[in-house]
């Protein structure tokens, strides 16, 4: 709970370097072991990992040192490869996969104890290298049937991505209706699938708020297409601050939906999404589900390297009158998705969150994508900064400013 961590140890590296403040966490001086940890844990995360800071992170153990190597991943996958523990097979078998090293990744993934949606995702990944494209497909599908979700990809040899992903199911009984807002922009390329999944849903009582942010190609014609043979697609036009987060103020605002959730124009959900979350919803305030990324060649990636199955903070669902009553998305250039599900687990308290373990979420992933830079690259900063700033104003603090920062006291 960072928002109590931080009235306790707002300038503690340990804590900062936990709740993922990495530069803060240096900028403050390490005056125990416990601080020089949290130091440690800051320059694997940012790439600045020296000979002493390895001889820290190697000295950790459990899951203090898998952390370490969680780190130090996106950075130095063979310096991960080093402090994690002969038994962490698919953490392993993940780097060795950013290493392009699959058939020694497969090694470890048929290890026994494995979680079975994790390594139906590498084996997925793995196939796809190797050119079994049948085999790949049958692993996809079965990391979709650990939770009960039907098959997304029929059987076949050919190579698949994330358009031939697709849900035929029978539809469930009336229920409350559910906004699904999909912010978009130049997206012809994508958009069609995106939404195609929510049409595909078995909850039908839905309105797919479709909202262009200053578009330039055809996405605009395509969406205008899609909604005149389903009126449940409203195309919206994004009235507030360009970008995704306005974009969705603006659907929010025009959503006559009981409960809202949200998808990306180049994403795809699973045809039983909505049914799961409106049956979540049942006794809980907010749902959150788990997801994967799949590059171009249909192979589940993690920018993170792992694991490639993780929750996602675009999956939450709730009513709307809740959301409302949080206030709207704060309108950033990224990373607000984190704040308000941070937000809601806040108003509402952690027991009040289901987390949904099935993947209920296909993101596309293209290298070099912009979205690589807001991980930890070009952007990783101004990430860094507006983490801070919001975790702060969540404690009811004040958001410190690094060295470099101008005004700083």
């Amino acid at each position: 709970m960072h928002w109590v961590a931080l009235r306790g140890g707002s300038r503690d590296p340990y804590v900062l370097a936990r709740l993922g403040l990495y530069p803060f966490a240096m900028a403050h001086e390490a005056s125990d072991a416990r601080g020089r940890v949290g130091h440690a844990l800051a320059a694997a995360a940012l790439g600045e990992a020296d000979s002493g800071t390895m001889d820290i992170l190697a000295s950790l153990q459990g899951n203090r040192r898998k952390l370490a190597a969680k780190l130090i991943s996106l950075h130095d996958r063979k310096a991960a490869l080093e402090l994690l523990a002969p038994e962490d097979h698919q953490a392993i078998a993940a780097c060795l996969l950013a290493l392009d090293r699959p058939e020694d990744a497969r090694r470890h993934i048929e290890a026994a104890h494995v979680d079975a949606r994790e390594a139906a995702a590498i084996r997925a990944h793995i196939e796809i290298c190797a050119g079994n494209f049948e085999a790949a497909r049958s692993a996809l599908n079965a990391m979709f049937a650990h939770d009960g979700i039907s098959a997304p990809l029929g059987p076949g040899f050919e190579p698949y991505s994330i358009d031939d992903l697709s849900s035929d199911l029978a539809s469930v009984a009336d229920g409350p209706k559910v906004s699904v807002v999909i912010p978009y922009h130049n997206a012809a390329a994508t958009i069609e699938t995106a939404i195609a999944s929510m049409t595909m849903q078995s909850w039908r009582n839905v309105e797919i708020l479709a909202v262009d942010d200053r578009s330039e190609d055809e996405s605009r014609a395509i969406v205008q297409r899609l909604a005149e043979a389903d009126n449940r697609l409203v195309p919206l036009e994004n009235s507030r601050e360009p970008g995704v987060y306005g974009a969705r103020n603006t659907a929010i605002a025009a959503a006559t939906g009981d409960y809202v959730t949200f998808l990306d124009a180049d994403d795809w959900s699973p045809g039983e999404r909505l049914a799961r979350q409106m049956e979540s919803l049942v006794s809980r305030a907010v749902t959150i589900s788990n997801h994967i990324r799949m590059d171009e060649a249909g192979r589940p990636v993690a920018p993170r390297i792992f694991p490639l199955v993780r929750p996602v903070p675009i999956t939450m669902a709730l009513r709307r009158e809740a959301l409302l009553a949080a206030g709207p998305f704060d309108e950033e250039t990224t990373g607000a998705d984190s704040e308000m599900f941070a937000r809601l687990e806040m108003l509402h308290g952690k027991a009040a969150v289901a987390r949904d373990s099935a993947v209920m979420l296909v993101a596309r992933w293209r290298s070099g994508s912009l979205s690589q830079d807001k991980e930890g690259g070009l952007l990783g900063l101004e990430r860094h900064r507006y983490r801070a700033e919001w975790m702060f104003r969540h404690a009811g603090l004040e958001a410190p400013r690094l060295p470099d920062e101008p005004g700083r006291a």
